[in-house]
């Protein structure tokens, strides 16, 4: 009787809430309580709750913003059924999850082209992936294989999502945008570090795979914000200092892993250490150094003939894109 009673409580409160218009998109990343789960015989209450909740949320941004924070509780709730032993709730509610997520960023890429500012819901989501993301490899780690589908698949939701809401909020604010990315580039380099600890060599490599993805996009924010006229003097200053914590996080997981899979490691090392090197050429010519260092400091543990190697592969690569671009602006 009380989860009956809870059940239409949820109900009344959203009618009431959102018929004045109060929905409001919690400002934090954090997961919420999953409350009523998809296991409990009741829980069609809290989707009929939500459903009215959604119905008197008025206006592009504001549903946006709604989705944003229903895609959290889903995340939640899939943990929740999984940590229970029910992980067979987990794959409808994985599949909401990617529904609600995409319903986000499409109403907020409306919003924006009305010009309505989506800054702060863009962040919301840019962060609030990047969590629902960790707790997603962890319910991977804890269900059968037929499960699996379903939670690699909202992974993949996920990771696009984060993209395009940096995406969309390069436009307005690429510094932020930037931030969040070398967050969330440092994040996978955090668990492929943890996956050598565990002697899980093939999750090192898919982590290092995603970390070279992730700091490569950079790239693209970059693009948008010099497309749109603005400066990214802040930008490069962010990859530049950011760099030598990455290479230090790469140092430790290349100790770690055997010798099959250094050389992917090193791959990742060029990555970053490019993406340095480029980046202090441009504030070089603006004279905005600031404190980013002008020499990329590769950590001590990494042998010198590979730190070596790094460095001229990247230098390499350099001279051949800036040789490129000559040749593209002479025709």
């Amino acid at each position: 009787m009380k989860q009956i009673m809870r059940g239409i409580s949820l109900v009344i409160t959203s009618v009431f809430l959102f018929s004045l218009g109060m929905g409001v998109l919690a400002q934090e990343t954090e997961l919420p309580d999953s409350g009523l789960t998809p296991d409990n015989p009741f829980y069609f209450l809290e989707t009929i709750s939500e459903g009215i909740g959604t119905f008197f949320t008025f206006g592009d941004l504001k549903k946006a913003e709604r989705y944003a924070t229903l895609a959290a509780e889903r995340v939640a709730e899939a943990q929740a059924v999984v940590e229970k032993g029910k992980p067979e709730f987990a794959e409808k509610t994985l599949a909401r999850y990617e529904n609600q997520l995409n319903n986000s960023i499409a109403r907020a890429e409306k919003a924006q082209a009305k010009g309505q500012s989506i800054k702060n819901v863009m962040e919301i989501v840019a962060e609030g992936t990047g969590k629902h993301l960790t707790t997603i490899e962890s319910i991977l780690e804890k269900v059968s294989e037929k499960a699996k589908t379903a939670a690699t698949k909202a992974k993949e939701v996920s990771m696009n999502g984060q993209k395009n809401a940096l995406r969309a909020l390069a436009e307005e604010d690429p510094e932020s945008a930037t931030e969040i990315n070398l967050k969330a580039a440092e994040a996978r380099l955090n668990r492929a570090k943890a996956k050598a600890e565990e002697g899980d060599t093939e999750e090192v490599e898919e982590a290092i795979e995603e970390f070279e993805n992730q700091h490569k996009f950079g790239e693209e924010i970059s693009q948008i914000a010099q497309g749109l006229g603005k400066d990214i003097t802040t930008v490069e200053q962010l990859v530049g200092r950011t760099t030598a914590i990455h290479l230090e996080i790469l140092a430790e997981v290349y100790e770690r892993v055997p010798e099959q899979a250094k050389p992917a490691i090193e791959k990742a090392m060029e990555t970053s250490v490019k993406g340095h090197e480029k980046a202090v050429e441009s504030l070089q010519e603006k004279g905005a150094l600031d404190e980013v260092s002008a020499e990329t400091s590769m950590p001590e543990q990494i042998p010198a003939e590979v730190k070596g190697r790094i460095k001229e592969k990247v230098r390499a690569e350099i001279e051949q894109e800036e040789l490129e671009e000559e040749e593209v602006e002479e025709e």
